[in-house]
């Protein structure tokens, strides 16, 4: 699988960016916070699915996450496809419809994301914590090998923790750990529950008496509750007795009341507020009686009716009065302005022209119409004036530059064609840096040659030289492997049979050890004994049997049986040795059984060690078979082998050698056509430099030397060439030039000829007989222009002067005229006098009808004001009369005394109700009729007494009673769970089954723990056995690519324990533990172990695209350099 594509669309801080990624390495770099952390985490969550919860939100919302790409099956087949940040269906296709999880593993058969990045990617803490493992390990090979194939680090850390976690649960001889504790407590447990024991007499006797007590405690207590129950009856009735008496004076008070009409609650407040409103009412009433009277003495007729029907016009000569008075004011300053305006007119003409005189001036008012064309005709004569010149000032300059260049010209020397001097250079440079290739080469064949001159050294099983050793006819490696793995299965069944045969031996001995200790206390019983000693009873019994009850004649079998005893003595004592080994068989149980029990343990292990005994022959004879067949295996190659552990490692390094061989044949042939190529283009380059140039080609072999000198040359004519160029180019450009600029010049020339006429022709009125100069005509025209502007503002002045006469005289006339017809009296005066005095008496008038008009406003208002207030008393009145009807038709001076009564009745039943209220609450759930019979039949007087009685009853009789019985049963009861011990092992027993429960899960858990650490070292010696060869080879040699030379290679050797580790070979063959590499050399190595696990993958699985991120963070250049390199070649294959 290979990643061609993958589409940021909606990331972390990008949007829409897209990477796309052909065959090869691929290196994503940049600067802090550009994004490449982000990329990593897009590219995981694209594979394998958004984290739950990511930082990666803060640009685009959880639900707008959306990152894409495309996956390249190695058949060729695509598959393009989206993820989003959602729980189901986040797979998309290219149109956005979901896609299934099955669909996806077709082209990444590594669907958790854990298990891809410990297989395919490698972080910088990943590369640190790989060389602390390699040194925590000691170089330990398998461990290693394990480490880097399966990308798990801390293999050494995990095991320890299984182990650590495994003694933590169990130790044989521990006392501490948790199942040694648990089974502790268990045995304890069952001491308890032995212990727990109970006699049945006493307890029934305790039982008894509780019972009793409990039954005498129950009757005591009965009756303390009635006691209790008659005294609180008593003390209620005490304490209610008040209440019972008030209850029923109000309900004589009620009686004596009659019968009462209730009046509404809120009666005497509406009655107040009525009474209120009557009284004020009336107030109001005699208050508008006296204002109408005085609005009646206001209707007269007005004195200044005829000023307020003059009103407008004296408002109009008001307004206008202002202006009046100003303008008698400004008229003689104006004439003034008028005679001064004319005499700067005068001024601004003689600056013009001193021949003519004001009344002439309208003559020269055309010209003025010209002054647009006039100033365009001046700034033309400039422009033309300067073009001239710098025409000529130009033609001068290009003149000089021509010169200049046709002397630089004629001092170049001839140039040459250099065009094959120039392809000879470009085919040179297309070979590349030839010399340095050549020189690395060399001295890599030559290092290469000797490291497998060295590395055939380090083979000293094979003698002769490297042709002879590429000639060997080797085992293959599968085959050696099983031998391998059948030395291995015969070691392990000879350690097995060696481990068993000590371990049957140690038991036997131990088996032996106890009989022996048994039979040191005397003879121990057997059930084949006792049925031997049966048998001689019953013989004995038939013998009687016959003799007596037959007659029969057993003298020779009653010497057999009896000797020299007579038959029933003989008998008798059969019978009591029967009898006495039956009883010791039974009293002796445990010893009659364990000495069983050894007997049959003796005879089992021998017969396992019989068996044992056959089965180690039958091993030796296969293992004797299979080293024939072995040695046989290497015979072609005339080769003595050692083990095949041995020999595997050997087949590696030869194998390893095999490719070394192969690579410095093809590095030798790629030198020799290099050294071949660098000669003809040396002959070419030589051939090229001789025909153009004086001096002598370099005398060397290298190239480059060669290559510089031809370019200096090309670089030379080439900038001579181009200086001649630019040379003619520019001599053309100023020829070109020159005539463009005296064409201007004569341009210029008849420009100013045709200018002069239409000057001289536009400015013939304003000059007379004079010629007028373009700079003075535009001061001309200004004077021309102030002259006319003085003269329109004296004929204004003019006009503006007539006006104010001609308003004067209208002003006064309309003044006079109103004051005939209102105030003939006031005609003597002038015309501002009469408007005052008119505007005095209009604002008099004016008052006078404000004050009419509000009197007249008022009236109606009033009138208005009396309808309404006799409207307010009739409803009033209604109100009044309502009232009455509620509280009983009474007349208005008896309602108080009605809504007097009405409250003291209605406070007699809130009373009422309360103290029944109280009666209730204090009877405990009694009805009223029955309490006021219980009171009828007590004395209140004999209540005291009667409580007192029986609260001594119940404190000094009964409550010591109870008290004692308590004690007593509390006692009892306390003596019964002391003598009782079934409910301690009932406990006890719980806590057994509780401590099994435990037992049974901690050991589940420790024989998790030893299967789970067994499994993995099995393992990671299977994974050594299977890979150490080839993976440790391609290790070898990435290991000296990566370490520039430093290192030859790694070998396996032994530790003290006799385990294989890994240690890296100098070049001059010392050897390195990898305790004493740096730490960066440990990195490296682990990479190289990384890498060549991916190699070795590679050639049984689908390639998969390997994923680097800051490994080479620490490394120098010259490592790192070497290290892309690597990487760049294995790239090529995934």
């Amino acid at each position: 699988m290979r990643i061609t594509r993958l589409a940021l669309k909606a990331f972390g801080p990008f949007t829409e960016r897209t990477l796309h990624l052909g065959p090869g390495l691929h290196i994503i770099h940049g600067p802090n916070e550009a994004g490449k952390s982000s990329t990593l985490r897009a590219l995981k969550a694209w594979l394998f699915g958004f984290p739950e919860r990511t930082h990666d939100n803060f640009l685009h919302a959880n639900e707008q996450l959306l990152v894409g790409g495309c996956l390249q099956a190695e058949d060729g087949r695509e598959l393009a496809f989206s993820r989003r940040k959602k729980r189901k269906a986040d797979i998309l296709d290219q149109d956005g419809n979901p896609l299934t999880a099955e669909t996806l593993a077709a082209f990444l058969p590594i669907s958790e994301q854990t298990i891809f990045e410990s297989l395919y990617g490698l972080s910088h803490e990943d590369l640190i914590r790989g060389g602390e493992d390699i040194l925590a390990q000691k170089g330990e090979v398998g461990q290693a090998l394990f480490s880097a194939g399966s990308g798990v680090s801390s293999l050494r850390g995990v095991l320890a923790g299984l182990e650590s976690e495994a003694e933590s649960l169990f130790k044989a001889r521990g006392a501490k750990q948790e199942i040694n504790e648990a089974l502790a407590a268990y045995k304890e447990t069952q001491i308890t529950m032995r212990e727990a024991s109970l006699s049945s007499r006493d307890w029934h006797e305790l039982n008894n008496g509780l019972t009793e007590a409990q039954e005498a405690l129950r009757s005591i207590e009965e009756q303390q509750r009635e006691k209790d129950r008659h005294r609180r009856q008593l003390e209620r009735l005490q304490q209610l007795l008040p209440q019972i008496a008030l209850r029923n004076a109000l309900r004589q008070q009620l009686a004596e009341l009659g019968k009462i009409i209730e009046v509404p609650d809120d009666l005497p407040a509406r009655r107040l507020n009525v009474e209120r409103a009557l009284h004020t009412l009336t107030r109001r009433e005699n208050d508008l009686a006296g204002k109408l009277t005085q609005r009646e003495k206001m209707a007269t007729v007005s004195p200044y009716q005829a000023v307020l029907e003059a009103e407008a016009a004296i408002e109009d000569l008001h307004q206008r009065l202002g202006g009046y008075n100003k303008a008698r004011d400004d008229q003689p300053n104006l004439e003034g302005m008028r005679i001064s305006c004319k005499r700067e007119a005068a001024d601004f003409l003689k600056m013009v022209r001193q021949d003519i005189s004001l009344e002439q001036v309208e003559a020269l008012r055309p010209v003025l119409g010209r002054k647009k064309i006039i100033g365009e005709l001046a700034t033309r004569h400039k422009g033309l004036q300067q073009g001239l010149t710098q025409s000529e000032k130009d033609l001068r300059e290009i003149q000089r530059e021509i010169t200049i260049i046709d002397g630089e010209l004629a001092r170049l020397p001839q140039t040459k064609d250099a065009a094959g001097l120039n392809q000879a250079c470009r085919l040179a440079r297309k070979a590349g840096a030839i010399d340095d290739d050549l020189t690395v080469r060399a001295r890599l064949t030559e290092n290469k040659k000797r490291d497998c001159l060295t590395a055939l050294d380090r083979l000293t099983l094979c003698s002769g030289g490297l042709e002879q050793f590429l000639s060997l006819r080797l085992p293959l490696l599968e085959m050696v492997r099983e031998y391998e793995t059948a030395f291995k299965s015969h070691d392990e069944r000879h350690r097995d049979t060696n481990n068993e045969k000590a371990r049957l031996h140690k038991e036997l001995n131990e088996a032996q050890s106890r009989l022996r200790q048994l039979e040191t206390y005397g003879n121990t019983p057997t059930e084949e004994e006792l049925v031997l000693i049966r048998g001689q009873r019953d013989l004995g019994w038939e013998l009687i049997r016959r003799q007596w009850l037959k007659g029969e004649d057993l003298v020779e079998e009653t010497a057999t049986f009896a000797h020299d005893l007579p038959l029933p003595e003989a008998y008798e004592n059969k019978v009591a040795i029967a009898d006495t080994v039956a009883d010791r068989l039974r009293h002796e149980a445990d010893r009659v059984q364990a000495f069983v029990t050894l007997r049959t343990e003796l005879q089992s292990l021998n017969a396992e060690l019989a068996e044992l005994a056959k089965k180690e022959t039958d091993n030796d004879l296969a293992f004797t078979s299979l080293q024939a067949k072995w040695h046989t295996l290497w015979e072609p190659c005339t080769i003595i082998p050692l083990s095949p552990t041995v020999m595997l490692t050997w087949l590696g390094e030869a194998a390893a050698l095999r490719r070394s061989a192969d690579e410095l044949q093809a590095n030798e042939h790629e030198l020799s056509r290099k050294i071949t190529e660098r000669q003809e283009l040396r002959i070419a380059l030589s051939r090229e430099l001789a025909a153009l140039s004086a001096e002598s080609p370099t005398k060397t072999d290298e190239l480059e030397p060669l290559i510089l000198q031809g370019e200096a040359l090309i670089t030379q004519l080439t900038a001579l060439e181009d200086k001649r160029s630019r040379l003619v180019e520019k001599k053309a450009a100023l020829l070109k030039n020159s005539a463009m600029v005296e064409g201007r010049k004569t341009d210029f020339i008849h420009d100013l000829l045709a200018w002069r006429q239409e000057w001289q022709e536009v400015l013939a009125d304003l000059g007379g007989d004079r010629e007028i100069h373009p700079a003075e005509a535009g001061d001309l025209l200004d004077n021309l222009h102030s002259c006319f502007a003085k003269l329109k503002e004296t004929d204004d002045l003019r006009k503006r002067i007539d006006g104010i006469i001609r308003d004067t005289q209208r002003f006064e006339e309309n003044a006079l005229a109103l004051a005939e017809i209102i105030s003939p009296a006031r005609m003597g005066q002038s015309a501002g006098e009469i408007v005052a005095q008119l505007k005095t008496l209009l604002n008099l008038a004016r008052t006078d009808k404000t004050l009419r008009e509000g009197c007249l406003k008022k009236e109606k208002e009033e009138a208005n004001e009396a309808l309404l207030l006799s409207t307010e008393r009739k409803d009033l009145e209604y109100e009044l009369a309502e009232l009455c009807r509620l509280a009983g038709n009474v007349l208005p001076e008896e309602l108080e005394a009605a809504e007097k009564r009405s409250t003291q009745s209605i406070s007699l039943v809130m009373s009422l109700a309360q103290t029944e209220k109280n009666l209730l609450e204090g009877a405990d759930g009694l009805p009223l009729a029955e309490l006021e019979s219980q009171a009828a039949k007590i004395n209140p007087d004999e209540l005291p007494g009667e409580i007192a009685r029986l609260s001594k009853g119940i404190e000094q009789e009964l409550t010591p009673e109870s008290k004692r019985l308590s004690e007593l049963i509390g006692e009892k009861r306390t003596r019964l769970r002391q003598m009782d011990g079934n409910a301690r092992a009932a406990e006890a027993a719980e806590q057994g089954a509780q401590l099994i429960a435990r037992i049974r899960r901690l050991a589940e858990r420790y024989i998790q723990l030893k299967v789970a650490g067994y499994i993995l070292t099995s393992e990671i010696e299977r994974f050594r056995r299977e890979n150490q060869t080839p993976v440790l080879a391609i290790t070898s040699r990435y290991f000296s690519e990566l370490t520039l030379g430093s290192f030859a290679g790694l070998l396996t050797d032994e530790n003290e324990q006799g385990e294989p580790v890994l240690v890296g070979i100098r070049p001059n063959g010392a050897r390195v533990l990898v305790a004493r590499m740096s730490s960066g050399t440990r990195d490296q190595l682990y990479l190289a172990l990384r890498l060549a696990s991916l190699e070795w993958r590679l050639a049984s699985h689908e390639p998969m695209p390997f994923i680097l991120d800051d490994i080479l963070v620490n490394a120098d250049d010259a490592r790192s350099k070497a290290a892309l390199k690597i990487l760049g070649e294995l790239a090529a294959r995934t």
